[in-house]
């Protein structure tokens, strides 16, 4: 029986969905990215989005569960990054097939059910079959020998969590509930290792673990302790990959239809070697690393360098490591996202518009590490050059260089040097760390650019005055200047607002003695509210010296109605979507707004339609803008105040009440009545990752502002059509179907090689033993445009050896074929030749006796190596 990866997923979920006693529901894999949990950077197991429930802060409609997880275990305790590549089982992005009881069925049910569906529904061979309890849990131990009938030698026992040995005892994460585990092993057999480790519980692959069962019966807090739960539960998860793995006869699940189609796809991008072992990782990480970014970022992950951004470029930065290892010397892996979609089409659909921003920020970030790799490795090789002689240490100070200056992470300095037999002195290099931070905390100088702070009373000053407030005196605490006649300030008040809840930051002038500085930035940092402007004249300040501050009321009333537009519109979105719309981000600045929110598709016309009509019937009521400070929190959520999902607040909030309709915790300017606002326009409805829409609009000046763009637009459109305003549609519509009408004949031209005259290249043709050699150098815009062209020439000469070369995308490619006509004649042999070619362009390949192809970097040695084409055909030929 076939075993393909998506009957696989089925089977699992329908078993636990159509069971006769235990029906489970089928729930959905909640996003990578956890939307309600601080204590995790990835969802990195099924339970995650149960942790509620397991707790028994939640109740749910149902009591039994089953799913399939999007997982990432790349940063924190669960944290295979190191490991992955190197084997055939550890993973970052891997999903996790899962059944749940919380509060239902227990021990007994579910070993019951991981036999049944392991042995009876897989198929999976019982003798091969091990499994494993925690030491004291005689109750598990007995279930599986006295009644599955498990052989007592193929039952293990492990773990001791006194003694910090947590094996088979499994937790969610440094917090969180946890409980004894029975595991299910299978034995993959010698083919898979025959090592000392390759023992049941050793580190080898012989013994694949594939199924993990938690009995859930404590929670762990914050200081260590462990308290039983409110019930009993259960927790399952079968890795999708090692299942698979063993299903379709595989020692590694690389090889399985989860990684075969990306390998594939790589393999043909750098013209790599499968047997080659190095390779071989190579690929694997590569394979591995861009399934976790491709979903990663199309949820709308975001590269930093703290946190789950780190993460995520740290694992971007291995993936590209690893593929300059096979040659790449340019931003790859974004080529390679649509191998991924494909695998997972119809599983976990990534949209066109997601894909392609997918693939965008991937193609910017490697570009940028590119850069910063090229630099960074140069000089690490300078040293290890330098040093070959003797000492093969790469001292503290060196690695501090290459990550100060250079920006080369420090980990990948020790890869490196690691495989060129180099240590590094990691704890000189910490401590190089530190000497940088003592030296930015010294002598309470407050430097970042060189900058020095004109210290004029301690403190960070009373920050924000009151809103609404156009004008004020105070003094300034402390104040510096920076390049390009900027300066900053700190005030002991200030009625400027600092950039906050998506809201930019108000523009002012601060006027003293001698200087007016134009404020155009003010920021809140650590508490603390910083200023930024240019500087006109010279400053010259005392402790009690005033200076007035002054705020720009037109432009913070721009930004003022706009802020409490989104208000309306977050509303609106719920109204006229649903409530499951959420807040994912938000920009207000005079101009626009910008809200970012939770949604599964694209709005249609009639939506954005029904969206605006909803707001501006609001604003026509005209009502009134209710704000309240120091609100109990608690008090405010009785009330129903909207809050940021997964946000934390302080024990008291500030809530603005616009109208009857919009209710929510801010902290920004807001106009007083829902009809100060004007107009309202949305401009624009976008993706931005998946389940992430992003929608902008206009009000009252800018709305204004953009209705006379838009008529002058159709005024011009108009002229340029030589038709009336009205007939503009009608217009467009003709041009349309004219333009695609041309396109289809251009793309049928080009699928078959058309823009090349094949019968040119043909009469061209060299004779090489009395057959026809065809060898030339051509433009064309595509690789597939390449291998049509020739199949084009052997379809018009079956009797011929075909081989032609091109330049794409900065890159050579080379395709060769040998007619049909000439099977058998073991003269040619198209994969010889394609490899004999790319050497002399500084790349590989090779292929069949009848096509091949291949690849390389050097694009000034393509005519020089199609020359000798023919050369090598008689040469190869024997001729």
């Amino acid at each position: 029986m076939s075993w393909d990866q998506k009957r696989i997923r089925r089977t699992y979920l329908d078993y636990f969905a159509k069971h006769a006693t235990l029906a489970h529901r089928e729930v959905e894999s909640s996003p990578i990215i956890p939307r309600d949990d601080p204590t995790l950077l990835f969802t990195n197991a099924g339970m995650n989005q149960f942790k509620s429930v397991l707790l028994g802060e939640e109740k749910r409609d149902y009591t039994r569960a089953c799913s399939v997880q999007k997982c990432v275990r790349a940063g924190g305790k669960h944290n295979d990054l190191d490991a992955v590549g190197k084997d055939g089982r550890h993973l970052t992005w891997f999903e996790m097939l899962g059944n749940w009881s919380f509060g239902d069925y227990y021990k007994r049910d579910t070993i019951q059910m991981a036999w049944d569906l392991s042995t009876r529904v897989f198929g999976l061979d019982p003798s091969r079959i091990y499994v494993s309890v925690y030491k004291t849990d005689d109750e598990a131990a007995a279930l599986w020998i006295d009644e599955i009938g498990v052989d007592p030698s193929h039952l293990y026992r492990f773990g001791d969590v006194e003694k910090g040995d947590e094996e088979n005892f499994w937790s969610m994460g440094p917090t969180g509930p946890c409980g004894p585990c029975t595991e299910l092993f299978y034995d993959l057999g010698p083919e898979a290792g025959t090592g000392p480790q390759d023992v049941m519980g050793g580190e080898g692959d012989r013994y694949m673990e594939f199924w993990n069962n938690v009995f859930m019966e404590s929670n762990r807090a914050d200081d260590g302790s462990v308290t039983p739960l409110p019930m009993q539960s259960v927790d399952t998860g079968m890795g999708m990959e090692r299942i698979t793995m063993i299903l379709q006869g595989k020692v590694s699940a690389y090889e399985t239809d989860l990684f075969q189609p990306i390998i594939r796809r790589t393999l043909a991008e750098a013209g790599a070697d499968w047997a080659d072992p190095r390779q071989r990782v190579d690929l694997q990480v590569i394979a591995d690393h861009l399934r976790t970014l491709s979903f990663v970022v199309s949820e709308g992950g975001q590269f930093s360098n703290d946190g789950r951004g780190y993460v995520l470029r740290r694992i971007l930065r291995r993936a590209v490591r690893h593929g300059r290892r096979l040659g790449f010397d340019g931003p790859f892996l974004w080529r390679l996202v649509p191998a991924v979609a494909e695998v997972f089409e119809g599983v976990y659909d990534l949209p066109p518009h997601i894909l392609a921003n997918t693939q965008e920020a991937l193609k910017d970030e490697e570009a940028r590490f590119f850069r910063t790799i090229d630099r960074g490795m140069g000089r690490l090789h300078a040293i290890m050059q330098a040093k070959a002689g003797g000492d093969r240490a790469i001292t503290g100070a060196e690695a501090f260089v290459l990550y100060d200056t250079y920006g080369f992470p420090a980990d990948l300095t020790r890869i490196e040097a690691e495989e060129h037999g180099f240590t590094v002195d990691e704890a000189g290099f910490a401590r190089q760390m530190e000497a940088q931070r003592e030296r930015a905390r010294s002598a309470q100088k407050f430097y970042d650019d060189g900058a020095e702070w004109h210290v004029l009373a301690e403190g960070g000053g009373e920050g924000f005055a009151a809103y609404g407030l156009a004008e004020l005196d105070t003094t300034v605490m402390r104040w510096r200047a920076h390049e390009g006649g900027r300066v900053e300030l700190i005030l002991r008040r200030t009625p400027l607002y600092a950039e906050s809840g998506g809201e930019v930051a108000d523009h002012g002038v601060i006027e003293g003695p001698g200087f007016t500085i134009q404020v155009d930035d003010v920021q809140k940092v650590n508490g603390i509210i910083h200023h930024y402007g240019a500087l006109t004249g010279a400053v010259q300040l005392d402790t009690d010296t005033l200076v007035r501050v002054e705020v720009d009321t037109a432009r913070r009333q721009q930004k003022t109605i706009h802020h409490s537009a989104t208000h309306l519109m977050h509303a609106a979105l719920k109204a006229v979507l649903g409530p499951h719309v959420e807040q994912k981000g938000s920009v207000v600045d005079p101009d626009r707004t910008r809200f970012d929110f939770s949604h599964g598709r694209p709005m249609t016309a009639d939506e954005i339609a029904a969206v605006e009509d909803w707001v501006n019937a609001r604003i026509r009521r005209n009502e009134a803008v209710t704000i309240t400070a120091d609100v109990p929190i608690d008090e405010a959520r009785a009330q129903g105040v909207v809050a940021l999902f997964g946000e934390k607040y302080g024990d008291h909030v500030r809530t603005v009440r616009a109208g009857q309709d919009s209710f929510e915790l801010c902290g920004g300017n807001h106009v007083r009545r829902t009809g100060d606002i004007g107009q309202f326009r949305v401009t624009v409805e976008t993706g931005l990752a998946a389940g992430v829409r992003r929608i902008e609009a206009v009000v009252g000046h800018a709305a204004d502002a953009a209705m006379q763009a838009d008529r002058a637009l159709l005024r011009e459109a108009a002229s340029l059509l030589k038709a009336e305003v009205a007939r503009v549609p009608e217009r467009v519509h003709a041009l349309h179907d004219e333009l695609r009408t041309l396109r289809r004949a251009l793309e049928k031209a080009r699928r078959s090689g058309g823009a090349v005259d094949a019968d040119s290249l043909l009469a061209d043709a060299e004779d090489v033993g009395g057959v026809p050699v065809v060898a030339a150098r051509v433009d064309v815009d595509a690789r597939e445009t390449l291998a049509a062209l020739v199949d084009r020439l052997r379809d018009k000469r079956p009797d011929a050896v075909v081989v032609v070369g091109a330049e794409l995308d900065g890159q050579v490619a080379i395709i060769a074929a040998v007619g049909p006509h000439l099977k058998g004649d073991k003269r040619f042999h198209a994969g010889n030749l394609v490899k004999a070619l790319t050497a002399l362009v500084d790349g590989r390949g090779g292929g069949r006796p009848d096509f091949a192809q291949g690849g390389g970097k050097a694009v000034d040695q393509l005519p020089a190596a199609m020359d000798q084409a023919v050369a090598i055909v008689r040469s190869q030929a024997g001729l």
